[in-house]
């Protein structure tokens, strides 16, 4: 049972690592397949994230992360419960990887995304205060890949 497991996991992440698109870069990857083709690129690049955090390849779970939030970004998707369900994601994965301070401006955002278009993503929703917009943690520099 086991080896069918790990045969079944390994034609998966193979078929996933198998797409070369999804290393390229986000820019690359918007001129080089059609819009319409983006959100497929989006959930492969987030299920190869799963599977590389299972994995512990956190570094590169979290790259296929911010191209997932940038090409969210480039097609409108912004303002989207999906795009604040990434931040929340990568913001776990900030928080494993031991970077508190990126941990807490992608939970800020997620939150922020949350109240205004009015989902529940669980705990996000909850704090109902109004949130600043200018707020960032004491101390932290700003994620410099992501802009508001």
């Amino acid at each position: 049972m086991i080896k069918y497991q790990i045969a079944i996991l390994f034609i998966i992440s193979f078929g996933l690592h198998a797409n070369p698109i999804l290393d390229e870069s986000a820019d690359d990857i918007l001129r080089a397949t059609r819009l319409s083709r983006i959100p497929s690129v989006i959930v492969s690049l987030e299920e190869r994230a799963i599977l590389k955090m299972e994995t512990n390849d956190l570094l590169s779970a979290r790259e296929d992360l911010k191209k997932a939030i940038q090409l969210k970004h480039a097609i409108g998707m912004k303002e989207s419960e999906g795009n604040a369900s990434l931040l929340l994601q990568i913001s776990k994965l900030e928080s494993r990887l031991g970077n508190r301070c990126e941990a807490n401006q992608y939970s800020h955002l997620a939150k922020r995304i949350a109240l205004r278009i009015g989902v529940n993503l669980g705990a996000v929703a909850l704090d109902r205060a109004v949130v600043p917009d200018n707020r960032k943690p004491e101390g932290c520099i700003e994620v410099s890949w992501l802009k508001e």
